[in-house]
């Protein structure tokens, strides 16, 4: 029997639940840390050789020895068994699937900024937003909006949201960020300027991005962090003083659900510390600061309602900086407090735009570094999307804008990283954002409908802006307010649609790359997800190339729906076993990094279908 580590093997990988498969991903060939540990009692070398493996993490590299029988069993609920093997190179690689005896349900949508305390919606504007399928709306309150004057809280803006929220049915993901220029603290870098957000309805200035001061003080009005009911706030810390109201105030059974005589179970339950703190716009603190930040508010949060879940401040996966989470558990994990309380956040958040394998890679890879340290914690990709180039406010004359898509492909781009983000074991994907908002453009960018030509023009010093919403703006918004058919749906709500109606309660099941001569590395991308509660298999299939390809899909029954991302239906039927389905080459190549890659692949088409074999499907 042979192990290898390294880029020659094919990949186990354990997506959180479950689904456990033998393959080959070129992509992940530069990611070779092997975190396991092999529990070997018996190895045979004749029929029934068994072993057993017992995963720390979601990716291992493995190459297995060729034997007549073998028979992999999982130290946790559930059985791997072997399925029919592949010869690659001399290297026997066996699909294998995870069934899992516990059901998890999953996955949960929601969408950005459906509304917020600094743009309200309106009724049509909440319609369109429930209309998603999205079961939460995530905005960020602000705490330099709420307390506007030292020691004084004004919390109107946020009452209305949160009561809207709930009375049209959405859960809040409520992010708290944003240090009141009064509480600056001389500790960050912060160089002082007015800056744009990345993330357009984001927006903050220099001095709010920095640490807050009494940051390090303790927690507790006793001079300690150790938390215990009844314990006061230390009004010293006024970082843990304002998560502690906050929470308090919209807790279910809260402040705020007492003064409106709300049921007990109405409240805000989920709360994020502060965005993308991996970028220096929004965190100009240290990465110790920013893991100090977390710990106070995890602690203050729990103390005000035990029952809140925390998130760690969602990761933009700077690429100058992506040992981030790590560096943070790392500091944690020298906290005598640190296990006791769950590494000072139950949920991590993080975000993937445009090059859509990379949603798998991201989930995967923070999913690796919790195993590093023992965790096994929801992972929630919170923002995602990529903004289109032929559809005002976006540079409809730029064929090859950077890091944008045309809406078809955007459309594509929305199936495609939910299903890559799922399958690595994410729990939540939420698009960003509802509408178009400002983009990457200041607030009261605005201009008509043009073809380049205003350009150049000094009244228009910016010209293009970014379409990122299931809807373009309406003609009363901070930004973009000439779209011709406001407030409309684009291609990329139907396909948003299409995951909150047919990806659902489903589990990660079986991923394959064929179409090629490496039967783990071909052209085509099939990823399918199991639906125990039916007995249904989801399978989403696409060109990872520029070229057209000919999928066959071996049939688990007599018919299958197949459904394409304009919401499309069909119901076809199997020729000799095998569905046969056209996937058009992808088309996007805005990549700036490298102008051959196909960073979105090409329509995707979803198969439905009663799985009444339950095996990895036979290649034809």
């Amino acid at each position: 029997m042979t192990i290898i580590c390294e880029e020659m093997g094919g990949c186990i990988s354990y997506g959180r639940p479950g689904s456990v498969q033998v393959r080959k991903i070129a992509e992940d060939s530069q990611f070779r840390k092997s975190r396991i540990e092999l529990l070997l009692p018996e190895i045979g070398h004749g029929n029934g050789a068994s072993f057993s493996v017992k995963l720390f993490a979601l990716t291992v590299i493995v190459a297995v020895s060729l034997l007549a029988s073998t028979t992999f069993e999982l130290n946790s609920p559930g059985t791997l068994r072997a399925g029919e093997a592949s010869i690659v190179n001399n290297i026997v690689y066996f699909p294998l699937f995870f069934h899992p005896s516990i059901e998890v349900p999953g996955p949960l949508y929601g969408v950005n900024f459906i509304s917020s305390a600094e743009d309200p919606a309106d009724e049509l504007q909440y319609a369109n937003g429930s209309s998603t399928g999205a079961s939460f709306n995530r905005w960020p309150i602000y705490w330099f909006n709420v307390e506007k004057n030292q020691g004084n809280y004004d919390w109107q803006a946020q009452d209305r949201v949160i009561l809207d929220d709930m009375a049209h049915g959405f859960q809040t993901n409520a992010i708290l960020l944003g240090t009141p220029s009064f509480y600056r603290s001389d500790s960050g870098a912060v160089n002082g300027l007015t800056r744009p957000s990345q993330r357009g309805m984001f927006s903050m200035q220099a001095v709010q991005a920095a640490t807050p001061a009494g940051l390090y003080e303790p927690v507790f009005s006793d001079g300690t962090d150790i938390p215990s009911p009844g314990k006061g706030i230390n009004d010293n810390n006024v970082w843990a003083k304002f998560v502690y109201l906050a929470v308090n105030r919209y807790k279910p059974a809260g402040e705020l659900a007492s003064l409106h005589h709300l049921a007990d179970d109405s409240g805000v339950t989920h709360w994020e510390i502060w965005n993308e703190p991996d970028l220096e716009w929004f965190w100009d603190g240290s990465l110790a600061d920013y893991a100090r930040l977390l710990k106070v508010g995890y602690i203050a949060a729990k103390q005000a309602d035990p029952m809140a879940n925390v998130l760690f401040g969602a990761l933009a996966n700077n690429v100058n900086h992506l040992s981030y989470y790590e560096e943070v558990l790392q500091i944690f994990a020298s906290d005598s407090q640190a296990l006791a309380q769950n590494y000072f956040h139950d949920i991590l958040a993080t975000h993937s735009y445009f090059y859509a394998w990379q949603s798998w890679y991201h989930v995967y890879r923070a999913a690796g570094v919790m195993n590093d340290f023992g965790l096994d914690k929801p992972i929630w990709l919170n923002e995602t999307g990529v903004p289109a180039w032929d559809e005002y406010p976006g540079p409809i004359w730029d064929p090859i804008s950077k890091l944008r898509a045309t809406t078809a492909e955007q459309a594509h781009y929305t199936i495609q990283t939910a299903f890559y983000a799922l399958f690595a074991g994410a729990d939540a994907m939420f698009h960003f954002q509802l509408y178009d908002g400002c983009g990457n453009q200041p607030r009261g960018t605005d201009f008509p409908p043009h073809d380049g030509e205003l350009c150049g023009n000094p009244a228009y010093p910016i010209c293009a802006g970014d379409a990122n919403g299931l809807f373009s703006n309406p003609n009363d918004a901070a930004c973009f307010r000439q779209h011709p058919q406001p407030e409309s749906p684009r291609a990329n709500f139907d396909a948003f649609k299409l995951l909150t109606t047919f990806l659902t309660e489903v589990e990660p099941y079986w991923r394959l790359r064929p179409g090629g001569s490496d039967p783990y590395n071909g052209p085509q991308e099939w990823i399918a997800f199991y639906r125990p509660t039916s007995g249904v298999r989801v399978v989403g299939l696409w060109s990872r190339d520029g070229g057209d390809h000919i999928a066959h899909l071996e049939a688990t029954g007599s018919s299958a729906l197949m459904i394409l991302p304009d919401g499309t239906t069909q119901k076809i039927s199997p020729v000799y076993g095998y569905y046969e389905l056209v996937l058009p080459g992808a088309t996007n190549q805005n990549a700036p990094w490298d102008p051959d890659l196909y960073a979105i692949g090409g329509r995707p088409t979803i198969i439905v279908e009663q799985d009444t074999k339950k095996q990895m499907p036979k290649l034809k």
